[in-house]
Order: structure tokens, then C-alpha cells, then sequence
């Protein structure tokens, strides 16, 4: 298998130093963002949850007591599921939320500070300075849910809790958010829907370093995949081919789109209707600023600034790492191989691909991995650790994920992308989940220096003054 993962460390620069003890996975904590959740299908929800990446490498290891803020079904989202409707007498099938009515918090009363600390809409900074309680819940409002759900007491942020949780072993994945609402709109702005680099850098130093100072773990940072190769951005062709016209390029409000450009999932519903074929009213290009409407067009050039501004917040990943000696799981490398086929699981006679839903790896969102994704990414990490630190851990029996039927997607499925229409309803859930967040300034207040007090292995959060 070709290997997609690197070191950026500075054990990894001593060759002759003694090999490293094994890791201690005894009190793990994920800190993160959708990803590190377990969020899928535009939903948090437990069935998945309990496939996280952070859930599986704790089993893996053999910890059984990993706590994470479990959401009964449909999930807060709620999930989305595959339909097959007749549209003009043909079976389309079509992806909707599957009830209005989202799921609750099951473990709520849980006293101790949950492993996983993943939160879904998290940018860097709401890792850094955002708080979350669950009185807003237990209210009725759902403006800061995933907050409040995980970090629960209102006054201790995600940042603060990993360190009052003592961890002995943490991964870090954050970044994805910081540039996510500009593909959901189609529209990437520097400092209105994106996170700009230097400021990513500086705040990511600062978190880190807080880490290093206040904590003994075992670290390892996941540095952040191109936002371009999801099926989201992939899955949709920029033309049709209609019988006796051949191909047509869809039109957009900025002229027809090129081979070099892209559509997003968001069209799909507009394409149905009309919208770019001949005679029909043209794509929104891009976000109108004034009513918050979605674009649903990537140029090439917005497709190669996106990726700029990954490769500046994976640039400054590395850098920290260098600075403090952890090392760098290369999510961005691992997803591109998998996007570029250079890198081909297959297990069991089944070929998984990132190709939206005959692949297996992504959920219906086209955004999120699906039960079988995680199951890769745990495995690929498990092997990561294993050769950064010397550990045994057993790998992901990737054929036995393949064979589980999860909560509404059995796995690999048998509809076709180009058939398949995200509905308006899930594509504007999915924009309210993940709008694009300006950029803010940091409040002036030390990470970690109002952590809560820690005692035992519970975890248990203790009241904490605000400084």
C-alpha cells in the first residue's frame, strides 16, 4: 500500500536517538472539529459517533471507557438519507433531511470532560475562545448547539477543557472550517469567508503551545485536506449532454462554465429546475453579499485559491510541529491520494474511492466521511502512531467495517452521482450549519489559563472562575 503519511518532528531529525516508549492512550482526548466527531451525512448523531475516528483508535487500543456527547437518532442535522422519487416519470433518486425533528443529548449528565472534544462548525478560533452550555439547549436555542452540547458548563472552551482533562495522549485537527463556508458558497474571500493565513498561524502557534505548556501528552497534530477534492465540489459535471444538441456547457450569471471549473452539489436542485441549460435562468456564480444566497459555481482560479490558502494553514501546522516536536499525521496527502486514485483500498473484493456514493468514503453530504471513511482514517493513523512512537496497536479490520450495515446507508451505494440530486431543503441545512464565519479578533485572554480543576481519571469539571 503506498504509504501517504509523514513525520514533521524533531525526533524524526535525530536518526541515531533511542526508539520511543509507546504511546499512552490510557486518557485520550481528540480535540477537532466535524471530523474528529464523528459528523456525518450533515448530521451528529450516535450510531456515527461511535465510529468517529478518535471513538475506533480507543477501541483499537483497547480503551473502553472513551466519553463523547452521544445525540440520539436523526442526529442534530437531522441526517440525511437517499429517496428514490419519480421526477417526470423517471426514478431520481434524491437526498433529503429524513425529519425535522433533530435528536437530544443522551449523556448529557455526564460529569467528567468528554475524550472527544470535536466539534461540528469549529473554526480555530471557536476552538481557542468559544464557550458552549447546555442551559441554551434545555431552553430551546439551538444558535451555538454543538458548543453547548459538548462543552456544556459556559465557561470553559474546547482548548481549556483537553488541558483540564490531564490527557496522556491527544490528536489536533482543526483548520477545515477556517475555509469550508467559502466552498459551501462558492465564494472565497480572504477575511470574510475565509480565515486569512497568518492569522490561522498565529492563533494554531498559540493553541499549541498552550498544549505543550499546560499538558504531559503525547500529541500528534492532523494538518487539513484540500477542501476542493470533496465530492461536494467533485461530483457534479460544469455541461450536459442533451440529445440532439451534444454537449452544453451550464451557463452562469458570469458566462459558461469550462471544463477547468466546477460545480457544487448545491446545484443540483437549480440544474433539475432549469437553471443554466438553454433557455433556463443562469447559476449563481457566487454568494450574494447582501442576502447571504449561496453561489454554486467554482471558477479554476477560486478552485487554486482555495488550495493556497490550505497550503498556508499546512504550512504553519508544520512549523508549530517543528517548534514543539510533535509530529504531523498528512490527512491532506492521504485524501489526495485517495482523490487522484493513487492510493486504492480494497478489501474483501469491495474498491473503495472518494467518488460520491458508489465510493463508500463519503456520507450524503458529499463533505463528510461515512462510517467506512473513518474506519480508514482511524487505521491509517493507528499505523502512524505506530511507527512514530513504536506502539502495537492492532490495526481496523477494514473488511469487517465493509459488512456492517450502518443506521440508513448500508455502505457502498448502488445509486449514480450524476443521477442523484441533493434537494434545496438539505442544501440549505447544510449552508445554516456551516455559513461562513468572519473573521474575528482574539479576546485578550491566555488558552488554558482558566482551565477547570482535574481529578481522577473522571475527568470531572469543577467550577472555574472567569479570569
Amino acid at each position: 500500500m503506498k504509504k501517504t503519511i509523514f513525520a514533521i518532528s524533531l525526533v524524526a531529525l535525530l536518526a541515531a536517538a533511542p526508539a520511543l516508549a509507546q504511546v499512552d492512550l490510557r486518557n485520550y482526548v481528540a480535540l477537532g472539529d466535524s471530523m474528529t466527531a464523528g459528523f456525518a451525512s450533515a448530521s451528529m448523531m450516535d450510531w456515527y459517533q461511535d465510529r468517529s475516528y478518535p471513538a475506533v483508535l480507543a477501541r483499537q487500543a483497547g480503551i473502553d471507557d472513551f466519553e463523547q456527547p452521544f445525540i440520539s437518532a436523526p442526529g442534530i442535522g437531522p441526517i440525511y438519507e437517499l429517496v428514490s422519487l419519480l421526477q417526470d416519470g423517471e426514478i431520481q433518486p434524491v437526498i433529503l433531511p429524513v425529519s425535522l425533528e433533530p435528536g437530544m443529548p443522551t449523556n448529557a449528565e455526564y460529569l467528567g470532560i468528554y475524550n472527544n472534544l470535536g466539534i461540528p462548525t469549529s473554526t480555530l478560533y471557536d476552538m481557542i475562545f468559544q464557550t458552549g452550555d447546555i442551559n441554551n439547549l434545555i431552553a430551546g436555542n439551538f444558535d451555538t448547539v454543538f458548543f453547548d452540547i459538548v462543552l456544556r458548563n459556559g465557561i470553559n472552551t474546547a482548548l481549556e477543557q483537553a488541558i483540564g482533562a490531564n490527557p496522556s495522549c491527544m490528536t489536533v485537527s482543526i483548520g477545515s472550517n477556517d475555509v469550508l463556508g467559502a466552498v459551501l458558497a462558492a465564494t472565497p474571500m480572504d477575511g470574510v469567508t475565509m480565515t486569512p493565513v497568518e492569522f490561522f498561524g498565529g492563533l494554531y502557534g498559540n493553541a499549541v503551545g498552550a498544549l505543550a505548556t499546560n499538558t504531559t501528552a503525547d500529541i500528534v497534530l492532523i494538518n487539513v485536506p484540500y477542501v476542493t477534492e470533496i465530492p461536494f465540489v467533485t461530483s457534479v459535471a460544469p455541461f450536459v449532454d442533451i440529445p440532439d444538441l451534444g454537449r452544453w456547457y451550464l451557463m452562469a450569471d458570469t458566462g459558461p462554465l469550462t471544463d477547468d471549473d466546477f460545480v457544487t452539489l448545491g446545484a443540483g436542485a437549480l440544474i433539475a429546475q432549469g437553471y443554466g441549460l438553454p433557455g433556463g435562468p443562469p447559476l449563481p456564480d457566487n454568494m450574494n453579499l447582501f442576502t447571504g444566497e449561496p453561489g454554486v459555481v467554482l471558477r479554476e482560479a477560486e478552485i487554486n485559491l482555495l488550495n493556497a490558502q490550505v497550503d498556508g494553514y499546512n504550512a504553519a501546522i508544520a512549523d508549530t510541529a517543528t517548534t514543539f516536536g510533535y509530529p504531523v499525521f498528512d490527512a491532506n496527502a492521504f485524501f489526495a491520494d485517495l482523490a487522484s486514485g493513487a492510493y486504492v483500498p480494497t478489501y474483501g473484493g469491495t474498491t473503495l474511492s472518494t467518488e460520491f456514493l458508489l465510493g463508500g468514503i463519503f456520507s450524503f453530504d458529499g463533505i463528510h466521511p461515512q462510517h467506512i471513511g473513518y474506519a480508514l482514517i482511524a487505521d491509517e493513523l493507528i499505523q502512524f502512531i505506530n511507527d512514530e512512537y513504536g506502539s502495537e496497536i492492532p490495526r481496523v479490520d477494514m473488511a469487517q467495517v465493509l459488512l456492517e450495515g450502518d443506521w440508513q446507508s448500508p455502505g457502498v451505494s448502488p445509486a449514480k452521482a450524476r443521477e442523484t440530486v441533493m434537494s434545496a431543503e438539505a442544501f440549505q441545512r447544510l449552508c445554516e450549519l456551516f455559513p461562513p464565519k468572519l473573521a474575528q479578533v482574539p479576546q485578550i485572554r491566555r488558552p488554558g489559563a482558566n482551565r477547570p480543576e482535574y481529578s481522577g481519571r473522571d475527568n470531572r469539571i469543577r467550577p472555574a472562575t472567569r479570569p
